[in-house]
């Protein structure tokens, strides 16, 4: 998993809100997303994963996560899923 403090994050966040405002979804997370941080980086990805606009292979390089820490980190999203609804727009 990406370190808080790898200096990757601040590009990957401005990358990826970008991708997200080109698809016309960043309305969805508002007030919802505080900075380019380690955690602000997770929460897009999810979001761009269930908006279709991240594969998971993406996820697992911009996070830097094994095989094993993906699968399980996409696991507890659908299982936040399930529990709490779409918390993510």
């Amino acid at each position: 998993m990406l370190i808080t403090d790898d200096p990757s994050i601040s590009h990957s966040y401005d990358r990826l809100l970008q991708r997200i405002e080109a698809q016309g979804v960043a309305p969805w997370i508002e007030g919802k997303v505080k900075g380019p941080d380690r955690e602000g980086l997770i929460f897009l990805c999810k979001f761009g994963f269930f908006t279709g606009i991240l594969t998971k292979a993406e996820i697992g390089q911009m996070l830097k996560l094994e095989r094993g820490e993906l699968r399980q980190l996409v696991r507890s999203w659908y299982d936040d899923h399930r529990a709490k609804g779409c918390g993510t727009c």
